[in-house]
């Protein structure tokens, strides 16, 4: 009688192809209601062949999200708070910030500049707050606010200046927006003089 009840059993397993712990109703390959417990674990965070997360939905379901995506995800969503300080007497070409989707770089003279980290064809507007800077470490006229301004890209990407009146002792502030994105970047540039052959860089970008 155990043989049959066996058989049928193994009969059931074969046709269901579903397996529960915890539960007669399963309703997955594999369905456990109750904890899980894994005793050990690698970190396998650089190993590349280990390119999936695991996620679960609130019920338990459990599924996989592409690694790359995830960290995709995860950084736009983030607030992005990146600084370059440097000392040069001329600006370091090949220094360059990433800002969400756009990047950006001093150029010599030095001038502030923008080009995007997936070349397109697109328009990005953006506002203006320029402040000069003395060396007594205030600012003085003129100060504006120009708005309206606009950076247009194709797909070769060149770099664009944002700011063709800059010098140093001034603080740009740009206040940028990319085409259905619904973030909001801040992005400064100071270019502060330190002595007679010695300037100091920054770049600053916040998204919002």
């Amino acid at each position: 009688m155990k043989n049959i009840s066996l058989f049928f059993t193994l009969i059931s397993f074969y046709i269901n192809a579903q397996v529960g712990i915890g539960t007669t109703i399963p309703t997955k390959v594999l369905d456990v209601n109750g904890d899980l417990r894994i005793r050990t674990l690698t970190d396998k965070s650089t190993d590349s062949n280990y390119n999936n997360i695991i996620v679960a939905n609130p019920n338990g379901d459990i599924d996989a999200w592409d690694k790359a995506s995830l960290l995709n995800t995860v950084k736009d969503l983030a607030i992005e708070n990146k600084k370059i300080v440097y000392f040069s007497n001329s600006p370091t070409i090949g220094n360059v910030m990433d800002c969400g989707k756009m990047q950006y770089r001093f150029e010599v003279g030095p001038l502030p500049q923008m080009r995007l980290v997936n070349p397109d064809n697109t328009t990005i507007y953006y506002t203006r707050i320029q402040k000069a800077n003395s060396n007594v470490n205030t600012f003085i006229a003129p100060n504006n606010v120009t708005s309206n301004i606009t950076a247009a890209y194709t797909t070769a990407n060149t770099w664009l200046t944002l700011d063709p009146s800059y010098s140093n002792n001034t603080l740009d502030e740009f206040y940028m927006a990319y085409p259905g994105d619904t973030n909001l970047y801040r992005v400064t540039f100071l270019a502060r003089n330190m002595g007679v052959d010695q300037y100091f860089y920054t770049m600053l970008c916040e998204k919002f």
